[in-house]
C-alpha cells in the first residue's frame, strides 16, 4: 500500500505516511462502499483496473470534499 496527495497549487504527487480522514457516520458509510467498490472493480477488471474516483462514485459526494482516488499499486 503506498499513499500520496496533491496540494491544490501542483499536480504533481506527494507521497504520505499518514493519513488522515475526518468524515460523518454518513459519510464513513458512503466511503466504505466506495472501497468496496473499488475492489469488485480491480477483480473484474483484472490487469485494466487503473483508479477510481470517490467523486465519480458517490451521488453524496460534494463539491468542498476531496477527490479521493483509489488507485492499484505501481512498481
Amino acid at each position: 500500500m503506498k499513499a500520496f496527495g496533491f496540494t491544490d497549487t501542483s499536480d504533481q504527487a506527494i507521497p504520505l505516511m499518514d493519513v488522515a480522514l475526518a468524515l460523518t457516520p454518513e459519510a464513513m458509510r458512503e466511503f466504505a462502499r466506495f472501497v468496496a467498490h473499488a475492489a469488485s472493480e480491480m477483480e473484474r477488471l483484472g490487469a485494466d483496473y487503473d483508479h477510481v474516483h470517490f467523486k465519480d462514485f458517490s451521488d453524496a459526494w460534494q463539491e468542498h470534499w476531496p477527490d479521493i482516488q483509489l488507485s492499484k499499486v505501481y512498481g
